[in-house]
This record gives structure tokens, sequence and C-alpha cells, in this order.
């Protein structure tokens, strides 16, 4: 039953190479630079295969952008971070296999009472951590980033667009970025993305639209909340929001929020 399926999957869709012992099935994801394919073994066993767009694959150095992600995992190997099990080929083009997160991502619980959703978002803020001890900022923070193992557990997933801290961050994610004009460092673009993904979390809306801030200090709309500590969280994502993710504390600033409103409500 199980093989018909993954051959029903296959048709049409797999692109019919076998990267170091895994075969690409379904695919499951596009981002800016890379593809993302269910892959199989010989064994049955899944992963999640990342592999350069078909444009990229010939360009030199952007094999490097798979590479750096692959240390990047391996060098942290934070437990809150997707757990990478290898850098792989096929004719020359690299790819890289992860563990098969097939759980979905956090959007579906974007509004939901927080009970739901704040375990998966303090999991981002213990990954963004461990990053940030390491110096490296994610640089691509935002919900569809956040996916969930089969035990319910989530990890952060696409270090693509990961930078030193100190480093000029890129507008990758509009929604969750900084206007252009504003040159945020790594680490402040981080916490801004935060913030956008707390807002979003708690109103199930984006904060400035799909479009993102144009300009700094714009007030995002005020939305009621009923959920009991949730107009805390919603004035502290407002706070960095309108500081461009400048805020002293950094990640402390999110985590010591949700930890009074821990202490609060029980």
């Amino acid at each position: 039953m199980r093989a018909r399926a993954l051959a029903t999957e296959s048709d049409g869709g797999a692109i019919g190479n076998v990267f170091g012992g895994w075969r690409p099935v379904a695919l499951v994801g596009r981002g800016g630079t890379a593809e993302v394919w269910r892959a199989i073994d010989d064994e049955g066993r899944e992963a999640a295969l990342k592999i350069l767009k078909p444009e990229l694959r010939r360009h030199a150095g952007a094999s490097e952008i798979l590479r750096n992600e692959f240390e990047l995992l391996r060098t942290v190997a934070s437990p809150h971070l997707v757990v990478p099990l290898g850098l792989v080929e096929h004719d020359g083009t690299p790819a890289l296999a992860l563990e098969y997160l097939a759980q979905g991502d956090l959007v579906p619980l974007l509004g939901g009472h927080s009970r739901h959703w704040l375990p998966a978002f303090r999991t981002v803020l213990a990954a963004l951590g461990d990053l940030h001890r390491r110096g490296i900022a994610h640089g691509d923070v935002k919900a569809r980033n956040v996916l969930f193992a089969p035990d319910g557990r989530a990890r952060v997933v696409d270090l693509t667009s990961a930078r030193p801290l100190s480093a000029p961050a890129s507008r990758t994610t509009a929604a969750y970025s900084t206007p252009a004009h504003a040159q945020p460092l790594g680490r402040d673009a981080d916490c801004f993305a935060v913030a956008a993904l707390l807002y979003e979390l708690l109103t199930g809306r984006l904060p400035f639209g799909a479009e993102g801030q144009q300009r700094l200090g714009l007030e995002p709309p005020t939305v009621p909340c009923t959920d009991p500590g949730a107009e805390q969280l919603l004035a502290a994502a407002m706070a960095a929001l309108r500081a461009g993710g400048r805020v002293g504390q950094g990640l402390s600033y999110f985590a010591d929020v949700i930890e009074s409103v821990d202490a609060a409500y029980g």
C-alpha cells in the first residue's frame, strides 16, 4: 500500500535523479533560491531534499548557499532547528537532505488561542537564541519557516538568508521586514520579524500587510484581544515593530514578556 502511494506521488512529479541515495518523489515547497522535495531512500526512510532551483544550479558559487546552510545547522546543532542529514549531490548539483517535517507549518494556527501556538513561538525564540549566541541571525523568520515534527514539536527551518548579527540585513520576505532605507542589522531584523510573527499569531493578520512596513514608526492596526494575556503580548509586539526591531534586550525582550504573562495568568 505504501509503495503504491509513493508511485502515485512520483508520477509526473519527481525530477528523476537520485541524490546520495535519496530519490525525490514529490515537490512540497519552493522558495526564492531552492525547491524542497519529499524524498525516500531504498529502505523507505523519508527526508526533505532541498535543491537549488534549475536556473541557479550552474551559477558559480550558488552551491555555497546549501553548503553554508548545512555547515550552520551542523555546527549550531540546535534541537529547535531542523536536523541536517547530509549534503549530497547528483551530477554536480548539490542538495541538502533534512529531516522530513510532515505535520505542516505555523500558518493554520495564526489568530488562534495562544495555548495552541505559544509552545511553537517559544521554540522560535529558543532557535534564534541558539543562533544568536553563535553570532548568526536567521534572516527570514516567518510562519512558513516554522514546521512541526511528528511528535508535535516545532522546528525552525531555512537558513538560506542567515548572516552575522552585526551585518546589514537583507529584505527577504517583505511582510516581516523593516523598510530597506532603515538599514537594520541582522539582530534587529530578526527581532522585527519575531514581533511581526507574534502580532500575526495574536491577530491572524500581518501587521503591515503583504508589502510590509514602508517607513519606520508606522502603527500597526489595533485589534481587540479576548485571549487572557494577549493584550500584553500584542503591546510588546507593536512596540518592537514601531522601533524597527531595535529593542535593547534583543530576544530576551519577548521571552520576558511571555514569562510575565505566564506569571500573571498561570
